[in-house]
């Protein structure tokens, strides 16, 4: 189930309430509300906007709160309406880490369409409050609910954010009730690594929980884990148990809860003190059957294109049962209504994983399915998964990734790397002459003259829009959808960022795939935190982070992993690389004004080897004209040393490409105390290990490539390396400098 991933996003409304939260380690100032203003508000809260004078307030101090004397009330009188109670900013540069817990309990009166926002700032809030430019800004809905609910986000701030706002609004008629508010370092004193979420443990429906705790602070804790079990159409699942752990102690703790072995659900997990309570850890699931199964190959979209060679059918999944049934568990899959034999196994070096294979049959044509079953033996039990399986017709253009996540465009494999901005058809030669091998376009500037311009100049053109409209990707599908230079689609840019609706974006997902079969969506993502309930949503997902000057360089490289971690070997991750042309940064959604600086040379080129070295399988260089400076590609005018620097690195990339492409990545420890990121490619007889200073100072370290005593060239420098006896080489990087070493005989 694609979009079952929303439903624990919308958990926080279904939780069952016992005492409110007490406060450890608290980072907020004032969210129980229990100081006043003297005027009626809250201290240390801010309102926006203010009301004119002699006018009610739109928030208000009422009583009473959650089992607490007062709590916040936003009021909005008419829609629509904008009603905000802000923070006082909490401070979290000096955290061990780079997560917090927030919590808090609201209610609502009507259905005021309540978010709630945590804006991350490197610079004071407080001297410039909202002039001031944020590099995070990530927000929740908040469903209505007219009895007391909890909302709990384990949230991942980004490198370089040292204060963080919480934010409350609402922007329809009624109101918001909010109390005990809360943000606290993660992890908490209490950590909890989950062993088992919802694996099955006998049938019909005995699903087990287990956890490891560990008490990590100086007193002793009375701790309930509870667990909750959410579908659609079904009742909610509750269960728990409580326990006493001593200071510095660590237990297992195993409880059982009831669900069908057959149905997927959302587990949300809660660690929490009982007296006083305090909750220290929470954790969501998307938890299958006795198994989850997922078409592996053909990967795009269970779609078989002629132009993209897919020999065999592979299943692959999960085993969701307990390590003393996986031996007895039998799987096995065929394609339904078609001969060709059944699945064979192919062993796994992962014991809770499987893997399927058939060749693939060659009188498959339209649609099939490819029917997965799952039972123990001696019980009539079983599980059965349908998996769509469909041939696209001959005779469109087709683009799509294979097994290897290689992108595919009408029959040639290409790295892709794409420009953003390009507007003028007159540009494309000059893009296809710098090494770029498609474009991203807003679709107002999608013009039939660029379309076929990209034809000639060889240019694939991603179009991107903004509408939910069928109409609208109708029209789009007829004038793009079958020319060749259409490599796909951008319909939602950071929906996680712009609190859109899971459910809303993965409708839309499926609305184009359907309009557009063989040409894939893209889904630019800039949370860590929320990223995940929307990955499902798209066929390429796109790591979104521009670093400069704000944050560290590898606020990229970890937005990559998070979408690696989503999409783990089923969909291709890409990369957006910040390369403005002017001066000057502005995009309403992610700042008030125009801020920062575009990179140096050496910092755009240091992001784009990172985002590889991180597992990135293409890059788009992001470069918009400044506001003032409304002209197509401005680049090579507005910074000529940074489009000369562009053209120099996609240059080496291509000399590169076939490792890229074909080689066995691996990632390599850090060095120099994690400033300097490493990567491993085997290809043919060689290595190839690319190295990057993510620092802005100069490094001299250690590294490891790996074989004794080799000489290996350095390429694109007029140089080579000789290795020590342990493999090592004392090397010297540049700030933001990147070498890539050639260890062994190259092919």
């Amino acid at each position: 189930m694609r979009h079952s991933l929303t439903l624990a996003i919308s958990l926080a409304g279904a939780l069952l309430l016992g005492a409110p939260l007490a406060r450890a380690q608290e980072l907020l100032l004032n969210g129980d509300f229990t100081r006043s203003d003297g005027q009626g508000g809250a201290a240390s809260w801010g309102v926006y906007p203010k009301p004119p004078t002699g006018q009610p307030r739109a928030v208000t101090l009422v009583q009473p709160g959650y089992r607490t004397p007062q709590c916040a009330c936003l009021a909005v009188a008419e829609t629509p309406g904008n009603v905000g109670l802000f923070s006082h900013p909490a401070p979290v540069d000096k955290l061990a880490g780079e997560e917090v817990l927030f919590s808090c309990y609201y209610r609502t009166e009507g259905d005021p369409s309540a978010h709630l926002s945590l804006v991350g700032y490197a610079e004071p809030f407080l001297e410039k409050e909202w002039k001031t430019p944020y590099i995070q800004s990530e927000s929740q809905i908040l469903p209505a609910t007219p009895g007391w609910s909890q909302a709990c986000w384990r949230f991942r701030f980004l490198p370089g954010v040292r204060e963080i706002v919480v934010i409350f609004r609402a922007t329809q008629k009624g109101r918001l009730y909010v109390d005990d508010a809360s943000l606290r370092p993660y992890p908490t004193e209490i950590t909890c690594h989950v062993l088992s979420a919802g694996q099955v443990e006998s049938l019909p429906d005995h699903r087990l929980v287990e956890v490891e705790l560990t008490n990590e602070g100086a007193k002793e804790r009375d701790l309930e884990v509870s667990a909750l079990a959410v579908a659609a159409k079904l009742p909610a699942v509750h269960a728990g148990m409580t326990l006493h752990l001593a200071a510095g102690k660590t237990q297992t703790v195993r409880f059982n809860y009831d669900f069908d072995y057959r149905l997927s659900h959302a587990l949300r997990l809660t660690v929490q003190s009982t007296d006083p309570p305090v909750v220290y850890d929470q954790h969501d699931f998307q938890v299958p059957g006795l198994i989850s199964a997922e078409l592996a190959s053909p990967a795009f979209r269970h779609s078989l294109l002629d132009s993209i060679p897919t020999p065999q059918l592979a299943v692959t999944g999960a085993l969701n049962v307990v390590p003393a049934l996986r031996d007895k568990l039998q799987v096995s899959a065929e394609v339904v209504g078609i001969g060709g034999g059944a699945f064979t196994s192919v062993p796994s070096a992962d014991p809770a994983r499987y893997r399927l294979e058939l060749p693939t049959p060659g009188l498959l044509s339209g649609d099939a399915v490819v029917r997965v079953t799952a039972g123990l033996p001696g019980n009539s039990d079983r599980q059965q998964v349908d998996l769509p399986l469909h041939r696209v017709a001959a005779g469109r253009p087709e683009v799509g990734y294979d097994q290897q996540r290689r992108l595919w465009v009408g029959g040639r494999r290409m790295l892709p790397l794409g420009l953003y901005g390009i507007t003028d058809p007159d540009d494309l030669a000059a893009v296809s002459a710098a090494g770029f091998n498609f474009v991203i376009v807003p679709w107002t500037r999608a013009s039939t003259d660029l379309r076929e311009t990209a034809v000639k100049d060889h240019l694939g053109v991603v179009v991107s829009g903004t509408s939910d409209a069928e109409d609208f990707w109708v029209h789009l599908q007829e004038k793009w959808g079958t020319s060749p230079a259409c490599l796909g689609w951008l319909p939602c840019s950071r929906p996680d960022l712009r609190a859109y609706a899971p459910a809303a974006v993965g409708t839309l997902y499926d609305q184009i795939a359907h309009l557009s079969p063989t040409e894939p969506v893209l889904e630019p993502l800039a949370s860590p935190s929320l990223a995940r309930y929307y990955a499902g949503a798209a066929d390429i997902l796109v790591a979104w982070s521009l670093p400069v000057p704000h944050s560290p360089l590898r606020a990229l490289g970890e937005m990559v992993q998070a979408l690696r971690d989503c999409a783990g070997d089923s969909k291709p991750v890409w990369a957006v690389i910040q390369a403005q042309g002017g001066g000057a940064f502005h995009d309403e959604p992610l700042g008030p004004a125009a801020t920062g600086r575009a990179p140096t040379p050496a910092e755009m080129q240091a992001l784009a080897y990172l985002a590889l070295v991180r597992g990135a399988d293409g890059l788009m260089f992001y470069s918009y004209s400044p506001p003032e400076e409304d002209t197509p590609n401005p680049l090579p005018r507005a910074n000529p040393a940074l489009w000369a620097a562009l053209v120099t690195l996609n240059q080496n990339l291509r000399w590169l490409t076939p490792v890229l492409l074909d080689g066995t990545r691996t990632p390599l420890p850090p060095a120099s105390g994690g400033a300097v990121e490493l990567a491993r490619w085997h290809y043919q007889d060689a290595d190839y290990v690319i190295a990057v200073n993510t620092g802005a100072n100069g490094v001299v370290t250690p590294l490891r490539l790996g074989v004794p005593h080799a000489l290996g060239p350095v390429m694109f420098e007029d140089r080579a390396v000789q290795a020590d006896a342990d493999g090592d080489v004392q090397e010297v990087f540049a700030p933001y400098g990147v070498h890539v070493y050639v260890v062994g005989k190259a092919g």
